[in-house]
């Protein structure tokens, strides 16, 4: 089960990371000045989206090998 939520939360991670570039590079050549701010708005909730992805994976890794002790 614990893996089937890292692979979850790789999939949706780099799917975000990937909609985020992408709006990005829409925000960036989009050709009206006063238009274009929806898709910045996207980009900034799709890269939240990613972080908080990783922030899971990485916070659920922390303590999973066991402690070598110094007098083993």
């Amino acid at each position: 089960m614990k893996s089937l939520i890292d692979i979850l939360t790789w999939v949706i991670g780099l799917a975000a990371t990937a909609f985020a570039i992408w709006e990005y590079y829409k925000f960036a050549t989009f050709s009206d000045l006063q238009g274009g701010h929806t898709h910045l708005w996207r980009a900034i909730g799709a890269t939240v989206v990613a972080f908080i992805c990783a922030l899971i994976f990485f916070v659920r890794r922390v303590n999973k090998e066991e402690e070598i002790h110094i007098t083993q």
